[in-house]
């Protein structure tokens, strides 16, 4: 009989955590996506039992999901109950959010007048003298590992084995398929996309609002985020450098032994990291109280999740609830990279 690993245990409840605060994951002035005058609406007592309910909701279905995860698990192949499982909690815990949304918007038009909000829009498209954009010259830092990984890949992969590792948990691989050039080159095809993700978001917006007080703080935090983004990449290129040298037979029996500690040693600083942005998001954006005229655009937000905005330039903007940046779906180039990562699934599903 199949057991459920201790690492999906975790992730299922991270996440289900995560999904339960997720309403605290934006600027004090929005709640459920919807944005408001100022931070007051959440001490009203109508938007307090909304908050009260979903938590309520978002929790007991995370524990209605995980009895049926369980019980099921015994029937099921272990990593495609695990990718079920995660698709009902996110799909389970967005339509909680949906509805928060939706009655968020409900109470806003009961009790908002018209006059508290702007129509007047300014798109951020510079940064200001005191808040400068990262330096690109940063990026250069990822180029000596990515080289090293691209000699390793094609220099070593006549000595590879028959069967190469796809994922990697907190301890190691934990599933493998037959050696292609792709298989072997898709954490280089990360790294890449971590580059471009990084020259997009450099310039993304703050926000699309009323006035420059509207969106205080995310002009300095983009800076933070993007210097973590390269921190991350650094980890990550270490990790995928040391996973092609692995790959490689004469090379694993001396390598193995450190993998053993390399690993959970890489993967908790990387939640270190992750955890280290939240602190960042928090005290940077979070904490800051937002003034004057602020632009009513929540008929841009779908369901306050999904940004269309035709009059919007911006590619990439901040998020409404969430850290760092969405798409904006009115923007051609939104689709193509939609189409791009689903195309990257649909290959990695195959070489899987």
């Amino acid at each position: 009989m199949l057991s459920i690993s201790h690492a999906s245990i975790i992730t299922f409840w991270t996440l289900a955590v995560l999904f339960c605060i997720q309403p605290w994951f934006s600027r004090k002035n929005v709640l459920f996506g919807v944005v408001f005058p100022d931070a007051a609406v959440w001490q009203a007592p109508v938007p307090k039992r909304i908050i009260r309910r979903y938590i309520i909701g978002t929790g007991l279905a995370a524990v209605l999901l995980f009895i049926v995860w369980i019980v099921s698990f015994s029937r099921l192949e272990r990593s495609i109950s695990f990718n079920l499982a995660m698709a009902a909690l996110l799909i389970g815990d967005s339509a909680f959010f949906v509805l928060a949304n939706r009655q968020t918007r409900t109470y806003k038009k009961a009790v908002v007048p018209a006059d508290r909000l702007t129509n007047k829009m300014i798109i951020d498209t510079t940064q200001s003298a005191h808040e400068p954009l990262m330096p690109l010259s940063w990026l250069l830092a990822l180029l000596p590992l990515f080289l090293a990984t691209i000699a390793v890949a094609i220099w070593g992969y006549p000595f590879m084995g028959s069967n190469i590792p796809t994922h990697y948990g907190l301890t190691g691989p934990d599933a493998w398929t037959h050696k292609s050039p792709l298989a072997v080159m898709q954490p280089l095809i990360f790294d890449v996309l971590l580059v471009i993700i990084i020259l997009f978001t450099r310039r993304a917006p703050a926000a699309v609002k009323g006035n420059p007080n509207a969106a205080p703080g995310y002009a300095l935090y983009r800076k933070w985020l993007n210097g973590l983004l390269i921190l991350f990449g650094l980890v990550t290129e270490l990790l995928f450098f040391l996973m092609e040298l692995s790959l490689i037979r004469p090379i694993h029996t001396y390598l193995a032994p450190a993998l053993t500690w390399v690993f959970p040693v890489l993967s908790s600083f990387t939640l270190l990291l992750i955890a280290f942005m939240a602190y960042l998001f928090f005290r940077m954006v979070r904490a800051k109280e937002s003034s004057g005229p602020i632009f009513d655009n929540d008929r841009h937000w779908i369901w306050g999740l999904f940004y269309f905005n035709r009059s919007d330039p911006s590619l990439f903007i901040e998020k409404r609830i969430g850290i760092g940046y969405t798409v904006n779906m009115a923007h051609p180039i939104a689709w193509l990279i939609l189409v791009g990562i689903l195309a990257a699934v649909v290959i990695s599903s195959i070489y899987h």
